[in-house]
């Protein structure tokens, strides 16, 4: 008997071919198994039961990173083919339209990493160990199918052994296409950075972050190709091994390393060590945002903070993220850490005494009480970690551009970064590699929320995985322009990009346009559609609507915060009325005001209508005035006509803000319940200046966690409401008299009266943000409708997110949040997508 099976899933890259010939090799099965365009196809010999078996098999089981969607069976009659022997073919296209699954990179296997440390082994301490189930993936395609030939491994040929094991029916290694050796694979470069020497002034360039080289490969042809060898010709390299060495001697002695890794080069440093910490900081120009640290296992981790099962399974998983874990020495969390999530448990080894534990420097998480942790997830960072213990682990760039791939850009950034004041006395040094990197790929971050995943940055490890959703045909999805990414949808499966940046920056538009031919190319999209946001002044509507004029497609633009709901309505495919709540910092509203705290009913058939926002205000416009938390604090008090506190005249500049107010100079409307945050946060004076985005809220949290340390003394938080109508009056004057009662314990000198505001702060922020949680809560009692769907960027705050779901669980509602995408900007292009389809349906 005949069998042909197609096989449809995510079946290519994860060593799938050799799985399904070994299977029919233990039922004795002859045949052939192949790629076929984006699918895998089967022609099988046998007895009925032995192909039976065969698809049972195949149903239930599949390699790591990898899942099958559908098997489709059909008898044949007659075929040529050998009777005896199984045999994997070389990959094939197919006429058949079929949508290809590519695996995300895939960090090092476990038996891979024991072969990395065993030196009875060929590739001991080998840099680019890999198996069929492992390694890099995404980051290194260049077309389908997956196959050596259309990957950048094609730049180096096998050694004898490879091909050996390549072909070998029994081997680990089998048809896995990054296999490689000491003999025959990539190599490490380590290139010490010397200060940019110039023929001009020093002052020309000393300190300029964001120069050309670094954008180079995204405002050019990037046809400035260089190799390992000519960047380093005045340091010639005996061994991986000496390469190695080199750079752990640079990062125990306090310098900075820039490390390339699997979709772009990091910033390593050592987290214990000040000192370094403050340099690379200086080095970024990233005074304010706390850093990632990798740590080489959870016992590790642990020493340092608490995490329990389901944070302990993500850092494990196979996409090695960075997750958001609490740092030990918050006491009320560790003694009341069961009550944070039933479903969540903690590891006692986590309340351990850490008295011998050596201290991570204040300056890597500031006032964060998290730390973003991550593990190893290739063979240089394990190596690494090994000999040097715990990494902080940066994204290898300018604050605010895109990831750098590239070694000669890095390279003459580094140098021109040496020769800045800021530097001086700092050693820097690169270990990069001779394997291509194709496109930028951060590292995927998150946290757990009440057992839910919460993305804060999707990308490696999990792009360009799928998210199934109830919408047909092919639609491109543009996405905003903070945060940027975008998606294409076929067949009810749609591929979102990698976080892409913010799109004011001409680096990452080049980016986002790369990215977008690139995914469109690899997966053969064809959409015969657009969407995108309403804003008249984003970048990635402008894109889309000149792919839309360029190929005579219809583009429709949706709102922001709906989108923002649908994003999440769509991932769960949810059914029926939803409720549905986007805060935020900006959206362009359907009115043309700058919306940000707006409540939506979904009817479930294509209609969504605002049903509340919090009262409009009238602010200060512009970059600026979204950065500059005392100009929005002024605002808001005057338009709520409370007058402005003395501490607050004499800090700000408010007689000008009043005054253009007043003028109406560039003034807009806002209901933005991010703003709010801001205003708050400044006039609890922890935050006045948005230096990145979000910076304020963030603040405003880390200093309210407090609160939970002094409500488990029995010291109870301030209590504050905000009205139903969304009016914010009653608010802000509560907290003022709040404020002005608690001044002569807020205002002091010493480090202990400090630790004394901060309680008060603590208290008061906490207050505020209960506020918050109650203000949603009201609405749905209100409006009666059982599925509450919580997005916008102002969700990432933890208290309130446990805050609001808590209350609303114990009340029946069903909550659902993003948990494949990022709750912020990052996840609108799904929205986007789910209402173009869903209301053009209507």
């Amino acid at each position: 008997m005949i069998r042909k099976y197609t096989i449809l899933g995510l079946v290519q890259g994860i060593g799938y071919r050799p799985f399904v010939a070994r299977i029919a090799e233990e039922l004795n099965i002859a045949g052939w198994v192949r790629n076929t365009g984006g699918i895998v196809t089967v022609l099988a010999v046998g007895s009925e039961a032995s192909l039976d078996e065969l698809y049972r098999r195949l149903s239930c089981d599949v390699p790591t990173g990898g899942f099958v969607s559908s098997i489709q069976v059909e008898e044949v009659e007659v075929v040529s083919i050998e009777e005896t022997g199984f045999r994997i073919l070389e990959s094939n296209q197919d006429e058949r339209t079929n949508l290809p699954l590519i695996p995300a990179d895939i960090a090092t296997c476990p038996e891979c990493e024991k072969e990395l440390l065993d030196r009875n082994n060929r590739r001991f301490r080998h840099p680019f160990i890999s198996c069929t189930i492992c390694g890099p993936r995404y980051s290194i395609i260049e077309k389908l199918p997956y196959d050596r030939d259309t990957i950048t491994m094609s730049d180096f040929g096998m050694c004898e052994k490879c091909k050996t094991e390549y072909t070998a029916k029994d081997d680990r290694r089998r048809h896995a296409q990054t296999i490689a050796c000491p003999e025959c694979g990539p190599t490490l470069v380590f290139t010490g950075i010397a200060a940019y020497q110039h023929n001009k002034e020093e002052n020309d360039f000393a300190g300029n972050l964001a120069n050309e080289s670094v954008h180079r490969k995204f405002t050019s042809n990037n046809s400035d190709k260089v190799t390992s060898d000519e960047i380093t010709e005045n340091s010639p390299q005996n061994s991986n091994e000496d390469v190695l060495e080199k750079a752990v001697e640079t990062l125990k002695n306090g310098g900075i390393l820039a490390i390339k890794d699997i979709g772009g080069y990091h910033l390593a440093c050592n987290p214990f060590d000040e000192e370094a910490v403050a340099a690379l900081r200086r080095l970024k120009h990233r005074e304010e945002k706390a850093f990632a640290v990798m740590f080489e296992n959870i016992e590790q981790l642990r020493k340092y903070c608490i995490v329990n099962d389901k944070e302990a399974n993500e850092l494990l998983s196979p996409a090695r993220p960075i997750v958001l874990v609490r740092r030990k020495g918050i006491s009320s969390w560790e003694k009341n850490s069961a009550a944070r999530d039933e479903k969540e448990t903690i590891s006692k080894t986590d309340l351990s005494n850490t008295k011998e534990t050596k201290n991570i420097a204040d300056n890597v998480c500031l006032t964060s009480p998290d730390i973003g942790a991550m593990l190893p997830c290739n063979p240089v960072q394990i190596m690494l970690i090994k000999e040097c213990g715990p990494l902080i682990m940066t994204s290898g760039n300018a604050s605010g551009d895109v990831l750098e791939t590239e070694d000669l850009n890095m390279k003459m950034w580094l140098e021109k970064r040496a020769a800045s004041q800021e530097m001086a006395g700092v050693k820097l040094a690169m270990l990069s590699h001779s394997r291509r990197i194709l496109r930028p790929m951060d590292d995927s971050v998150m946290k757990i929320v009440r057992g839910r995943t919460q993305f804060i940055r999707r990308g490696r490890g999990h792009v360009p995985n799928p998210i199934s959703i109830d919408a047909t045909g092919e639609i491109f999805a543009a996405g905003g322009d903070l945060k940027s990414s975008f998606c294409y949808v076929k067949n009810g499966l749609a591929y979102v990009s990698q976080y892409l940046g913010d799109l004011e920056s001409v680096s990452c538009q080049k980016f986002y346009k790369n990215e977008m031919q690139a995914m469109k190319t690899i997966f053969g999209f064809k959409p015969n559609s657009l969407v995108a946001d309403m804003h008249p002044g984003y970048f990635s509507r402008t894109a889309a609507a000149n792919k839309a004029s360029e190929n005579s497609l219809p583009i429709s633009y949706v709102q922001h915060h709906k989108a923002h709901v649908a994003s999440v309505i769509a991932e769960h495919k949810l059914d029926g009325p939803v409720l549905g709540f986007a805060f935020d910092g900006t959206g362009y509203g359907d009115d043309g005001t700058i919306w940000g705290s707006e409540v939506f009913r979904w009817d479930g058939n294509g209609r969504m209508e605002r049903v509340a926002h919090l009262k409009p205000m009238k602010l200060i416009g512009g970059d600026e005035g979204a950065k500059n938390c005392d100009t929005i604090l002024v605002g808001m008090l005057y338009n709520n006509g409370i007058e402005i506190p003395d501490w607050i005249k004499e800090s700000t500049n408010s007689e000008l803000i009043l005054a253009a107010i007043d003028n109406g100079i560039n003034l807009v409307t806002s209901t933005s319940m991010g703003r709010l945050f801001d205003a708050v946060s400044a006039l609890l004076d922890i935050c006045h200046y948005n230096s990145y985005e979000g910076q304020a809220p963030i603040e405003l949290e880390n200093i309210a966690a407090l609160a939970d340390e002094l409500e488990a003394e029995g010291d109870e938080c301030f209590s504050f409401s905000l009205g139903e109508d969304g009016d914010t009056k009653a608010l802000f004057r509560d907290i003022v008299n709040t404020i002005i009662a608690n001044r002569n314990s807020i205002i002091k000198e010493s480090d202990s009266d400090e630790e004394s505001a901060k309680k008060v702060k603590g208290k008061i922020a906490r207050g505020f943000i209960d506020a918050i949680s109650e203000y949603v809560y009201t609405i749905c009692k209100r409006e009666k409708i059982n599925q509450i769907v919580l997005s916008g960027g102002t969700f990432l705050n933890r208290i309130l997110l446990e805050k609001t779901i808590d209350k609303l669980e114990a009340e029946g509602f069903k909550v659902y949040i993003s948990e494949q995408l990022p709750p912020g900007d990052g996840g609108i292009c799904l929205g986007q997508a789910y209402l173009h389809y869903h209301m053009s349906e209507d």
